[in-house]
């Protein structure tokens, strides 16, 4: 298994995951990150936008956590990175949780110790962040809370 590392942009962007590019096995190593919530919402099938619908990812059960981030990786809307790091939740967790809770928990224990030495773990938390926050952002757009407004 081969990682780079990059320096992780920081971008205004509702959805800041990298940029589309297609892989082995119809997965993206990363996802989407041009467009608004709303532009994103238009390209999501009626069966995914269904199931965001439903999903409090504030308070999940980490089995369907992993199931919806695979699903969402599958279809090229989120990172690997971020799909491996919320996927590995359900190993270590039951009852509902708040992945961007553990995200940010994991991330600070590991800020500033040795940040050469956790960089790929510096940056899986960083992603799942965005990812939990991307998709906070679109379930709440796609069930009328939010609105998606540029200036």
């Amino acid at each position: 298994m081969t990682s780079v590392l990059k320096a992780f942009p920081q971008s205004g962007n509702p959805w800041q995951l990298q940029t589309r590019r297609a892989s082995h096995c119809v997965l993206r190593d990363m996802a989407i990150t041009s467009g608004s919530v709303a532009e994103i919402a238009l390209t999501l099938s009626d069966t995914t936008k269904e199931r965001l619908r439903h999903v409090n990812i504030r308070s999940i059960d980490p089995l369907e956590l992993s199931q919806l981030t695979l699903m969402l990786h599958h279809e090229g809307y989120l990172a690997h990175e971020a799909c491996s790091e919320l996927g590995h939740y359900q190993v270590d967790y039951t009852g509902l949780i708040d992945p961007l809770r553990q995200a940010w928990s994991g991330l600070e224990s590991i800020r500033g110790v040795d940040d050469v030495k956790y960089a790929l773990a510096i940056r899986h938390y960083e992603t799942a962040i965005d990812a939990v926050l991307g998709i906070e952002r679109l379930t709440g757009y796609l069930n009328g809370r939010v609105v998606d407004v540029y200036a």
